[in-house]
């Protein structure tokens, strides 16, 4: 049943999505990233694809990303960890060191430097004004996701700038049929929270109407994710360090390995 349902889900976003035209590649944009691996997760296909049309392309990491595996690493090592593997992905995305921006926000503490954030954010949109904005979408996502969200969109208001907001999913993937429903009462519970909230998948289909085909970059963005080696690989064998492969036994990046990326598109006039 799920089966089923998961793959008529993914054909109507398929069918009822507009391609990103070659034209629209090729245009200018800076993309947010909550944390070092989420510009691979959410988008990586298409800063390839963008990159490959010759766009000229920004990056921006809102937080250090250190509050990965707690109480296994310092923040310290964490945070230097996590910059040099985002670095070593985005290489492989086709964007070299200088056009990469870290923030440095804590981990999971974004919401708190809220001002600081805007006022940063702003100054990086007034530097570059990029035609093509490309960050989360807002619905069910991690808190940071969340905040850079609304971060951005106060920013983007500061600067008025014109501009076309491309917001991708990553952790909203979570519900049923995307996910299955085995494991703990508390992941059972998350998954059907997520299937309410998405009307099962209806809601995306209503605002998920934007996509870029990513089958032919989809090898290099799995090995850009692969640089992300802290959360894809455990650290010296030791079973208590979670990988991102871990969640939802491995359903949750195939969610973000599909043929297409898929993006909420919103149009801002000055």
């Amino acid at each position: 049943m799920r089966r089923v349902s998961r793959g008529l889900l993914q054909s109507a976003m398929a069918r009822l999505a507009t391609p990103l035209g070659e034209d629209e590649l090729g245009r200018s944009a800076m993309v947010f990233a909550p944390h070092p691996d989420d510009e691979t997760l959410g988008c990586g296909g298409t800063i390839l694809q963008k990159r490959r049309a010759g766009a000229e392309m920004q990056l921006v990491f809102m937080t250090d990303g250190a509050a990965s595996n707690p109480g296994l690493s310092s923040g310290a090592e964490m945070r230097m960890t996590r910059h040099r593997e985002a670095l070593e992905a985005v290489e492989l995305l086709g964007l070299e060191p200088a056009r990469v921006s870290w923030l440095d926000f804590a981990d999971g503490e974004l919401l708190l430097w809220r001002a600081e954030a805007v006022m940063r954010v702003s100054r990086l949109l007034h530097l570059h004004r990029p035609e093509q904005i490309l960050l989360p979408y807002a619905w069910r996502e991690h808190a940071d996701h969340v905040a850079t969200h609304s971060i951005v969109y106060e920013a983007i208001g500061r600067v008025g700038l014109a501009a076309t907001l491309l917001e991708y999913p990553v952790w909203s993937w979570r519900h049923w049929p995307t996910i299955g429903r085995s494991g703990s009462w508390r992941k059972v519970h998350a998954v059907l929270a997520g299937c309410r909230a998405t009307a099962c998948g209806l809601r995306f289909l209503r605002e998920l109407r934007t996509s870029v085909a990513v089958q032919d970059v989809l090898t290099r963005k799995r090995a850009a994710l692969e640089r992300h080696v802290s959360q894809m690989r455990r650290r010296d064998g030791d079973p208590r360090w979670r990988t991102l492969g871990d969640i939802d036994q491995g359903e949750f990046l195939a969610c973000l390995f599909q043929d297409y990326e898929y993006y909420r598109r919103v149009e801002l006039r000055r």
